[in-house]
């Protein structure tokens, strides 16, 4: 595998500083360390920059082969070959000099030409005497920020995760995802009505194989799959992914270069395909039972009285009431009411996998991600923290936040949608 142009930077930074030794002059010792105040001045700012877009979302495999720490370490370390250089010189420097005025006027004087041009005014303005502090001081700072990439990547949080998971996903919907739904509808239509029930349990099972075939063992698999309910666990696949990033190639999702590797677009084109088979699936068993879900009329007898369903609703939605959005204040009440009455059936029908059986926490949480969607709930509230005031903890019900109305099959989905949109 090539090394990333990150990598290459710093290697080629590290000749550089080892090449001082070689100076034949205090003259070029300081032309030599001139220009490399510059370049690591530069670097620091770029690696500034990358963090600062890394901390709104993870990267998939940039700078993949960079061992920030490692790098941050080798870079203190060539303090003492600058100071070594300038021994052979007889001159005496300081290897721990930290932000010294010189630097700071240098950096903010180098930082105002453009990378495409040049400036005799900053080699007239810096003393020569100052050149080595400014370069102690410039290897500093860049040894703090690649140690401070290090510290960052190493320990992700629970909410920038998801946050992440979301970006990634979205761009891979933007610019992957048409072409599978048209290939997935050419599939569809080669079976007759009779056989593709057949054909989809089929293929489905042949995705998840292969799906399974990436992970090393059986306990990678756990994490992100429940063999037992046959549901992918989002939750936990968007953090392996994040804690494994090495596996999946590397990828990039900015407006001039959006690029998504094959493993990372595999992953993520088996979450769509599942879900829409998944969904086409849950529709034919609709289709056949009358019902969403195969769970018998009677199930759902507990809630068939209209107040006691309401009361039981909104007694859980109340736990959301610090974080309604301020437009929406005073008006959920109404508006779930409005929600309960047109779609009261499929809200009182647990599904057969639902662990919970008054009412069917899905739809509702489905629906709540939907109205966060639309303002009504605060959008810079995460998914995790939502799950926790409804459920009491993080669970695997968020995934019903985090995607909305896309958990639910089509035709339901969309009459929720058409029927919110209205009356929000």
């Amino acid at each position: 595998m090539n090394n990333s142009a990150d990598n290459d930077q710093l290697r080629i930074l590290e000749l550089k500083v080892e090449a001082l030794n070689s100076s034949v002059c205090l003259l070029s010792l300081h032309a030599m360390c001139f220009g490399l105040s510059v370049e690591i001045c530069r670097l620091t700012r770029y690696f500034e920059l990358l963090l600062e877009s890394w901390q709104q979302c993870l990267p998939m495999g940039h700078a993949c082969d960079v061992d920030f720490a490692s790098w941050g370490a080798k870079v203190w370390e060539m303090r003492k070959t600058v100071n070594k250089a300038f021994l052979m010189h007889h001159v005496n420097i300081c290897e721990y000099e930290y932000e010294s005025e010189g630097y700071v006027d240098f950096k903010e004087a180098q930082q105002s030409v453009a990378y495409d041009k040049s400036s005799q005014s900053l080699f007239q303005n810096t003393r020569v005497e100052e050149i080595p502090s400014i370069l102690i001081c410039a290897l500093r700072e860049l040894m703090e920020v690649l140690m401070e990439i290090s510290e960052f990547l190493n320990s992700p949080t629970e909410e920038l995760i998801e946050a992440s998971w979301k970006q990634w996903q979205e761009n891979f919907r933007k610019h992957y995802l048409k072409s599978y739904v048209k290939a997935y509808r050419k599939w569809k239509i080669s079976y007759s009505p009779r056989t593709l029930r057949k054909h989809m349990e089929e293929r489905r099972n042949e995705l998840l194989a292969a799906f399974k075939e990436q992970f090393l063992n059986d306990d990678e698999f756990e994490q992100v799959f429940d063999e037992e309910q046959m549901t992918l666990d989002i939750d936990g696949l968007s953090r392996f992914l994040f804690t494994h990033t090495d596996r999946f190639g590397v990828s990039h999702i900015d407006e001039l270069r959006p690029w998504f590797s094959k493993e990372l677009e595999s992953l993520f084109g088996f979450v769509e395909l599942w879900t829409m088979i998944g969904n086409d699936l849950q529709g034919m068993r609709k289709h056949k039972g009358g019902s969403t879900d195969s769970q018998p009329a009677a199930d759902a007898g507990k809630t068939e009285d209209g107040k006691e369903l309401e009361s039981k609703v909104f007694e859980l939605l109340a736990r959301l009431d610090g974080v309604v959005s301020e437009e929406w204040k005073g008006r959920t009440t109404a508006l779930w009411k409005h929600i309960l009455k047109e779609f009261r059936n499929e809200i009182a029908q647990a599904g057969v996998h639902e662990k919970f059986k008054e009412f069917s926490k899905k739809k509702l949480y489905c629906i709540v991600g939907y109205l966060k969607k639309k303002n009504v709930y605060q959008s810079d509230v995460t998914d995790v923290n939502l799950t926790r005031m409804l459920e009491g903890k993080d669970n695997g019900m968020r995934k019903y936040i985090n995607y909305g109305l896309a958990e639910l099959d089509d035709s339901l989905g969309n009459r929720i949608k058409a029927f919110v949109d209205e009356k929000t």
